[in-house]
Order: structure tokens, then C-alpha cells, then sequence
């Protein structure tokens, strides 16, 4: 295994990890932001506010998103275990 087939599994790796937490991170960075204008806009400094709706809605993108991360996750590995396997011989 030569420098750029490292290089070129780790680029896989790092945009199969992208794609399945791009949701969650979105939703999360959306419902940060409009939580914080909210309370910007009525002066309520209220910690526990931004927590509440972040972890509903991420876990709630998470839920509908699940098919789509575990088909991402799936067929990165059949893709490293035949790699793998290919290494081999």
C-alpha cells in the first residue's frame, strides 16, 4: 500500500463521515442560530432554551435521516472490506 491509496482511503473516509453527519450538524447550527436571535430579540438569557430545541430537532433528524446514514456507513465497508480483500493478493 503505496502514500496515495492511504490518501485516497482517508479522502473516503473523511466524506463518508461528512455526508452522514451533515444533517444533524445543519439542523443543529439553524436551530442555534434562530435561538439565538429569539433570545437576543426578547432579552431572555435563559441557558437551558438553546439545549431543549437543539436536542429535539437533531434527534428528530437523526430519526429520519437513519436509512440514509447506515446505507452511507454500509457501503463504505463492503467498499474497505473488498479493498481490503484486494490488498491481500
Amino acid at each position: 500500500m503505496n502514500t496515495e491509496q492511504v490518501i485516497s482511503i482517508n479522502q473516503e473516509l473523511f466524506y463518508t463521515a461528512l455526508l452522514v453527519a451533515l444533517p444533524a450538524l445543519a439542523v443543529s447550527l439553524v436551530v442555534g442560530l434562530i435561538v439565538s436571535v429569539f433570545q437576543t430579540v426578547t432579552s431572555i438569557q435563559d441557558q437551558t432554551l438553546s439545549y431543549v430545541p437543539k436536542i429535539l430537532l437533531v434527534g428528530l433528524t437523526i430519526v429520519f435521516t437513519l436509512g440514509f446514514s447506515l446505507q452511507m456507513a454500509t457501503e463504505f465497508t463492503h467498499r474497505m472490506i473488498a479493498y481490503a480483500a484486494g490488498v491481500t493478493k
